[in-house]
């Protein structure tokens, strides 16, 4: 992850206590992953022009903003690292003189940064909408460390300002004010933290990076700027969803791979600038070809991604099942399929409706991916039923699994918002049918039967208990 925010949905009105997960209690950004919603379409306007994003004034107002509505120590939280950054910011723009030079870069790195964004728009536009409340890589540090090589630290402070303000009008179709500040804010303490790793070395940016030592300093200034913008994203998620697993907090190694990489671009763009001006729109071919590779990936992970749960889908459930069971095939070994259905779902949605319906089966989805193992397939199979598939285990194991899954479960809590209903659902249970192979079946059809026929032989016992399908 770089420079951004991990996107939320603000206004869906429902929290799961248990386990927790990123929700409208409050900001969860981070490195260049975008916090805004994705609800509000595009203003409308005439043929053959392009739509700008519906601005509503009216939420600019702070008393309007739904930080409020979050819990006390987020609220603390995000109004500090504001502060903090304000302060620092004013402390060190004054350190540096600035002429005409540096006034003459600033303005090359926004041209630069303007024709980055309108040309990047519609892609990072349909990204938003592809990633629908999942974390996703922007390039906005592309441009704020080239500044932090390039500019008076008080320049480059105010590029990171213009950077995330042209950004959120530009690009974001719903802007969340509070997350904008945020995410803002923890660009501009890394960025103080990495132009003190910076001053380590006097000089300009080709003075810095000559010679074995600049080469350190500038890695180091870079991996500086990177550990202090993540850890204020981990910081935040860890206040707003103690619950999360520590694999999402902490992002996938590809995004930190990708948000590196840009730091690079944006450095190498800094010394193209000074020595050659004139190729800078060279630089412009990579940064678009990222731009597209992301959402293509980004499409690929939507395919094969439950919207509501974030799990596997039932596709990409089986591929990974198929995969694992023909290894088992060749070196031999067992495995288990559980299957789980929540219990009077139905009356869940007719009472409470369907969105504090889909909070729930948020929970439940949270619970089952953090009682395995990482390398266990979980998807979800259809309507509340979920499908669990666990390599390396005997019947005994699987039965076990599935008895601390139902437990677990029995202990979420969703908590409902005011402006649908209030109150909390509670006593959640759920009906689990397991198979094993090879006792039960032969082949993963087979044992998504005979899992599918103890899940109803565990309904009709009496429901919130788990069978399992005999040997065959």
């Amino acid at each position: 992850m770089t420079e951004g925010s991990i996107q939320t949905g603000e206004g869906d009105g429902v929290r799961p206590v248990r386990p927790a997960r990123p929700t409208a209690d409050g900001p969860v950004d981070g490195p260049d992953v975008d916090v805004s919603d994705v609800t509000a379409s595009a203003a409308a306007t005439g043929p053959g022009r392009a739509a700008l994003p519906r601005v509503d004034l009216r939420r600019l107002d702070p008393r309007r903003w739904s930080l409020w509505q979050a819990p006390r120590r987020v609220v603390v939280a995000v109004l500090l690292v504001d502060l903090v950054a304000v302060g620092l910011s004013l402390g060190v723009a004054g350190t540096e003189a600035i002429g005409p030079a540096d006034w003459r870069a600033l303005a090359l790195l926004v041209l630069g940064l303007v024709i980055h964004v309108e040309t990047a728009r519609g892609i990072e536009r349909r990204r938003e909408v592809v990633a629908d409340g999942q974390p996703y890589i922007e390039l906005k540090s592309v441009w704020s460390f080239a500044g932090l090589l390039l500019l008076p630290i008080g320049l480059a402070l105010a590029l990171v300002v213009v950077t995330f303000a042209y950004w959120w009008l530009r690009v974001s179709q719903r802007p969340v004010p509070h997350r904008w500040t945020y995410s803002a804010a923890t660009v501009l303490i890394a960025s103080v933290a990495a132009w003190q790793v910076l001053e380590l070395v006097p000089g300009g940016v080709l003075v810095k990076v000559a010679g074995p030592l600049g080469l350190l300093v500038l890695v180091a200034a870079g991996v500086t700027r990177w550990v202090v913008n993540h850890g204020l994203v981990v910081f935040m998620i860890c206040l707003s969803a103690p619950g999360t697993p520590w694999w999402k907090r902490l992002g996938s190694p590809t995004d930190t791979l990708i948000g590196i990489g840009a730091l690079a671009l944006g450095a190498a763009l800094a010394v193209v600038a000074v020595t050659t001006p004139w190729l800078l729109p060279v630089l412009l071919i990579p940064v678009m070809g990222m731009h597209r590779g992301f959402l293509i990936q980004q499409f690929a992970r939507a395919a094969r991604t439950d919207p509501k749960t974030g799990l596997a889908n039932a596709t990409a459930w089986r591929d990974q099942a198929d995969r694992e069971l023909a290894r088992l095939r060749r070196r031999g070994g067992e495995l288990g399929v559980i299957m789980v259905d929540i219990d009077a779902f139905k009356a869940i949605n007719d009472r409470h409706g369907h969105l504090v319906g889909d909070a729930v089966l948020r929970a439940v989805a949270d619970t089952l991916r953090a009682e395995v193992r990482p390398y266990d397939a979980v998807g979800r199979f259809g309507g509340e039923e979920f499908i669990v598939l666990l390599a390396e285990a005997n019947p005994e194991q699987v039965v076990r699994t599935a008895e601390r899954l139902r437990r677990s479960i029995a202990e979420c809590e969703v908590v409902v918002a005011p402006t649908l209903g209030g109150g909390t659902v509670r006593g959640l249970t759920a009906s689990i049918g397991t198979a094993s192979f090879p006792q039960a079946s032969h082949d993963l059809d087979g044992l998504m039967v005979s899992a599918d026929a103890a899940l109803y032989a565990a309904k009709h016992g009496g429901r919130n208990r788990v069978e399992c399908a005999p040997p065959r």
